[in-house]
């Protein structure tokens, strides 16, 4: 490593400590809030180390917001469908970008000096601090993905039972919302939803049924689907709701016996195979024993 380079990295050292203590001064933590349609979504304060290093990396997040908006569902939908979990607002990913984007930008400066030092070559510590950030920038939609699959089976799950209790009050004469509230017990993730779903018909109309859609794990769910297509049977005056209930049961059910069996089908190998270890084993021991002339422990 020659003294340019580290005279280079010496006076990129001392223009970051001087801009991080000149903005450490400040008593009040910047505050991490882009555009957000969640009128909820008040901002995210930063800690008091990473705000100095707000303004060198907060323009890249918008960028990075529009290559991931021509990718796929805006950012404030998947939350909704992550159940607002780990992540409750827009601004909250924004600060745990910025998160992995300091992180990366620490490690290249650190590990820059390393192998500087000890290889004579910048280039390690650029890369490493290069995955780094970029592992730090995609970790909270990990995060959100995981939160929605995981949200997804649960509603599943839970959709039949709620159903099947609900078949029982439209049976009895209910309504269909009065049926689904009354079905809607506990704390499930399609009774949560379902109760919302109600909640927002009584107070928007039919307006509040795509509010709801908004906020299930996967709209495009074919159960789900068939589920709002029969709401809106009755919201019409059908009576088809009933019917659409029992096939939506029946299918479910059939569905979840097929996982059920599929996972035994899985496992059962790696239980055979440690049943016939474990007599092997225990073979092994009393043919040890047999040969080594421990007669005793056999009791003859």
């Amino acid at each position: 490593m020659s003294l340019a380079d580290l005279a280079a990295l010496l006076a990129g050292g001392l223009v970051l400590g001087g801009l991080w203590a000149s903005l450490l001064r400040s008593a009040d933590p910047i505050r991490a809030r882009p555009e957000s349609p969640d009128p909820l979504d008040r901002g995210t304060a930063l800690p008091a180390w990473l705000t100095p290093l707000y303004p060198l990396l907060w323009p890249l997040l918008p960028a990075w917001e529009g290559i991931a908006l021509r990718r796929g569902v805006p950012l404030a939908e998947r939350i909704a469908r992550s159940g607002y979990t780990p992540y409750a607002t827009v601004s909250a990913v924004w600060a745990a970008r910025l998160w992995g984007m300091a992180l990366g930008l620490l490690t290249m400066i650190g590990g820059s000096l390393l192998t500087g030092l000890l290889l004579g070559t910048l280039i390690p510590g650029i890369l490493g601090g290069l995955a780094a950030g970029l592992y730090g920038v995609l970790s909270p939609d990990r995060r959100i993905a995981a939160a929605i699959a995981a949200r997804r089976r649960r509603f599943r799950s839970n959709m039949l039972l709620v159903l099947a209790a609900a078949r029982g009050f439209l049976r009895g004469g209910r309504a269909w919302d009065d049926a689904l509230s009354r079905a809607a017990v506990g704390d499930g993730v399609f009774a949560n939803w379902a109760r919302f779903l109600v909640a927002r018909y009584t107070a928007r109309g039919e307006a509040g049924l795509q509010e709801a859609l908004f906020h299930a794990p996967d709209p495009r769910d074919p159960y789900l689907i068939r589920f709002m297509d029969g709401v809106r049977a009755a919201i019409s005056g059908g009576a088809g709701f009933e019917v659409i209930l029992s096939s939506l049961i029946q299918d479910l059910g059939s569905e979840m016996e097929q996982e059920v069996s599929e996972r035994v089908t899985a496992v059962e190998p790696y239980v055979m195979a440690a049943g016939i270890l474990a007599i092997m084993g225990y073979m092994i021991v009393l043919l040890y024993h047999v040969f080594a002339g421990g007669q005793d422990l056999l009791g003859f």
